[in-house]
């Protein structure tokens, strides 16, 4: 347990933080005077917040003439615009940092949470990402993975949605007597939807040549994982409502009631409360599905998960393609800049593209470049006309070819396919020469 001091004598103000870190995960000693937190200040705390003025004198002064050791604790001051240039001496004296209220209760929790290493409580490496918002869903989907409450997941496409649901399944103690059964609910057909979700016996309808089990009877004891929940037809909407609520429901063509008990994790990629008002979701149903609500954050919004992410990614497309790369610093330093519109799905297909594009092991920007994606940074060259666009493309290309082929036009002109004259036409009017470095 993470035990944390917060000084604060305002009675509301003391007592939300107070409850939004016991939600959090920590167990929070809270002082409102000065005096109280003298007697406490000597013990293991991960971290302080501290109000700048109390009732019985300046946490900062006090925070001032404290031994190197408690003053190497992180600790975070809140302040009114009043005293602001208070907070900032406490800073020069090693505060970790100060806000100025009102103040964003969430910037807070990243901020204690990241200081106080926020990974889990049994030190398990990272599954969903390093930053402090991703430690905190990680945090919260291992907090819920026990229980069998329904769960929506919801972020952009491509930020993890469907990673989370798996280790959800993973630390459920029954994972090993069911499946985790993954359904796209925007692929299933209108016209299959029922009997893709419910099965149907021998001969329900034209076609069924044999019984088929659901997805719902195969999730038994299991995880039913509905992506993208948020397209599913009204009609159906209505029908899963009832099945989850009974967890029984019938075959296609049968009389006989099936049950199955499953834990049911959702996820789409839309509002899907802004859908209530509209009409295009139910709103029983979204309650049903959002007992615990889980947003996942976009890729640009958490920096510090772009490296580790490729790092990691890496490490699988290698092991999948069975060769070795390495990865140069300007290669790195160009993923890092880029905003990654499309999250982690995009930044996978760059680095699988650029895997197979580069040469002798290594991916570097001098490599033949995946092709230009979303991410593109904010402040980059304005666009450039396509014919412009395809001559550099193929002035890099032919530069390289030569280069691998010591110079020689022959042997470059067999490798990329094309005949001597035609490689000579092309590099008199991209302005190469053979001796041209590549």
């Amino acid at each position: 347990m993470k035990s944390l001091l917060l000084i604060e004598d305002d009675p509301i103000m003391g007592e939300s933080i107070l409850q939004r870190f016991e939600l959090e995960g920590f167990e929070t000693t809270w002082c409102q005077r000065l005096a109280d937190a003298r007697s406490r200040i000597d013990e293991p705390w991960v971290a302080v917040i501290s109000d700048v003025r109390l009732a019985d004198g300046l946490a900062t002064r006090w925070f001032a003439g404290l031994s190197s050791p408690v003053r190497a604790i992180p600790w975070f001051f809140l302040t009114g615009y009043g005293s602001v240039s208070e907070a900032v001496e406490a800073i020069r004296a090693g505060a970790r940092e100060y806000l100025t209220k009102p103040f964003d209760i969430e910037r807070l929790v990243d901020l204690v949470q990241e200081s106080a290493g926020a990974s889990n409580a049994a030190g398990e490496a990272a599954v969903l990402g390093i930053s402090p918002a991703m430690r905190l869903v990680e945090a919260m989907v291992r907090r819920v993975a026990g229980s069998q409450v329904s769960v929506l997941l919801t972020g952009e496409s491509g930020v993890g949605k469907e990673v989370a649901a798996h280790l959800m399944h993973r630390l459920d103690p029954r994972r090993s007597r069911g499946e985790f059964i993954a359904v796209n609910c925007a692929a299933v057909p209108d016209t299959m939807v029922e009997a893709e979700f419910f099965g149907y016996e021998k001969g329900a309808f034209s076609g069924a040549s044999r019984a088929h089990r659901g997805f719902l009877e195969r999730a038994n004891a299991g995880t039913l994982f509905l992506d993208e929940v948020g397209e599913l037809p009204p009609a159906m909407q209505a029908k899963l409502l009832r099945a989850l609520q009974e967890r029984s429901f019938f075959r296609l063509g049968s009389e006989r009631i099936t049950q199955s008990d499953f834990r049911v994790i959702s996820a789409s990629n839309r509002d899907l409360l802004a859908g209530t008002a509209a009409g295009t979701f139910r709103e029983d149903l979204f309650y049903r599905l959002a007992v615990i609500h889980i947003a996942l954050p976009p890729l640009r919004d958490r920096p510090d998960d772009i490296r580790w992410l490729t790092e990691r990614m890496l490490q699988e497309i290698v092991a999948e393609q069975g060769r070795p790369i390495a990865m140069s610093e300007s290669f790195l330093r160009d993923i890092l800049g880029r905003r990654w519109n499309g999250n982690a799905r995009e930044l996978r297909s760059y680095l699988e593209q650029a895997v197979v594009l580069s040469e002798a092991g290594v991916l570097d920007l001098a490599s033949p470049a995946p092709p230009a994606t979303s991410s593109d940074r904010g402040n980059a060259e304005p666009m450039v006309p396509l014919s412009a666009a395809v001559a550099e493309a193929e002035r890099i290309h032919i530069r390289r070819a030569i280069a691998l082929c010591d110079g020689s036009v022959l042997k470059t002109a067999e490798m990329l396919g094309i005949s001597r004259k035609t490689l000579w036409e092309k590099m008199r009017k991209l302005d190469i020469r053979a001796s041209d470095p590549s």
